[in-house]
């Protein structure tokens, strides 16, 4: 067995949620330790991505231990300069189809044996080009603290919000309805890239307020950097804690997970305002269905529930903490 020790994951200034901190604080929760990393700016870190310079030298790899690297697209900036010595094990967010063929080749060039990532087709094209790497998927988690059930639905103050990417059709036809209906309550980011929310309790708060959040994954949002890449990402999980109701499109990844879609559907070749506009009049005939998102997010989006299913399945590999 070899011992699975986490480095450390390098954090961009001014972020004030960071999914790979709270995988690391989950896997320390677990009993697993942690290594700090090299301090290097962040211009260098992508220098050094660019030049495939990162790679493993088996040679002067030990064969009883392995570092596990959080890391997003693919883990040359992450494991650096880890790598030349150790076998790393990276666990990677936002794998977009534009990363593939890097990813390919840092898996190669630093002799990877164990890829963990949050995207199951991620796993599934690795599987096919490297078959002899184990290719396991994580679903994305979240750290739940500070997140709060708002109480009932049609009590809440805003009537739909939309945090980051925007459904273009949907907000389109949502100001539509603020033209038709003046008092309806809408939140979204009016500028692209900033924040409708400044800070984290002001993003607990502002989702415990709302009745609807619009979600659909970044294939839907962005395709031409997500491509057909469908995968769960956090926002989900933020929502069905807050006890908000879900309005877009399910990635496939959270249906299989919990066994059931938490999601109501709406297609954007439809008429969406009168749709939004009936789930709105109807608000408290979907309480049941947020009730329900909540007690699954609060059993199953945490972490720390991931890491109850990881580590098993890394002792199976040959890993341990």
């Amino acid at each position: 067995m070899k011992h699975l020790t986490l480095l450390e994951p390098i954090r961009k200034e001014g972020n004030y949620q960071f999914f790979m901190q709270w995988f690391a604080d989950a896997w320390a929760a677990s009993g697993g330790k942690t290594v700090r990393g090299i301090r290097a700016p962040w211009n260098l870190r992508l220098l050094i991505a660019k030049s495939r310079i990162s790679r493993n030298f088996p040679l002067f790899t030990s064969s009883r231990k392995a570092l596990l690297v959080p890391g997003a697209g693919y883990p040359d900036s992450f494991a650096w300069p880890f790598g030349y010595t150790n076998e790393i094990v990276p666990m990677l967010w936002d794998v977009w189809p534009r990363y593939w063929p890097r990813l390919i080749s840092s898996l190669k060039r630093h002799h990877v044996q164990t890829l963990l990532c949050t995207s199951s087709q991620v796993c599934e094209y690795v599987a096919e080009k490297l078959p002899h790497i184990h290719a396991v998927h994580v679903p994305e988690g979240i750290d739940p603290t500070g997140y709060r059930d708002g109480g009932a639905l049609e009590g809440r103050r805003t009537d739909i919000l939309q945090i980051g990417r925007l459904m273009q059709p949907v907000h389109e036809a949502i100001l539509q309805m603020r033209q038709e209906a003046p008092h309806l309550s809408y939140l979204y980011p009016e500028e692209p890239g900033r924040l409708v929310f400044p800070d984290f309790p002001s993003l607990c708060e502002g989702l415990a307020s709302t009745k609807i959040v619009i979600c659909y994954p970044r294939c839907r949002t962005h395709p031409e950097m997500a491509g057909d890449v469908e995968t769960l990402t956090q926002r989900y999980w933020e929502c069905m804690l807050s006890g908000t109701l879900i309005v877009g499109h399910a990635p496939k990844e959270l249906v299989d997970l919990l066994g059931y879609n938490p999601v109501i559907e709406l297609q954007t070749d439809g008429d969406i305002g009168n749709r939004l506009s009936q789930i709105l009049d109807n608000i408290a005939t979907y309480q049941e269905l947020a009730d329900k998102n909540l007690a699954a997010a609060r059993e199953n989006a945490s972490w720390e529930t991931r890491m109850t299913r990881l580590l098993p399945q890394l002792r199976q590999l040959g890993y341990m903490q």
